[in-house]
């Protein structure tokens, strides 16, 4: 199944570039999920017990900060989640480290927030 990413960076008064590109996956999935405030380590699955490869992984949350984080697959160090976060490919997905099939969130920030992950995989 296609998904199409478009993706337009813009320097005001100043150059742009675009880039379209479709990835095939076999399967996708729509995660929304409030993170609490003072949460630590609220694990959310992304792949089902690693039967899967990730090709597109997108993070997107109501609020960003850098007392905002994630661990993939609950190990290694803090991913700040200070701006929306988009992996593409083998080598996008691939600086997470490991195979991401959960991702566990710490928010130190003042308010909940939610967070909106789309994951597309293929089979194993």
């Amino acid at each position: 199944m296609p998904i199409n990413v478009t993706l337009t960076v813009q320097v005001v008064e100043g150059p742009s570039i675009a880039a379209i590109r479709t990835i095939d996956v076999d399967a996708y999935d729509k995660i929304q999920v409030t993170i609490e405030q003072g949460a630590a380590g609220k694990v959310v699955e992304v792949q089902p017990g690693g039967a899967g490869r990730v090709q597109l992984l997108v993070i997107t949350s109501s609020e960003f900060g850098e007392d905002l984080t994630y661990k993939v697959n609950n190990a290694g160090a803090d991913v700040i989640l200070d701006a929306e976060q988009v992996f593409m490919g083998d080598g996008g997905v691939g600086l997470l480290g490991a195979a991401p099939e959960t991702l566990a969130f710490t928010n130190d920030l003042a308010n909940d927030v939610d967070v909106v992950i789309l994951v597309g995989r293929n089979a194993a």
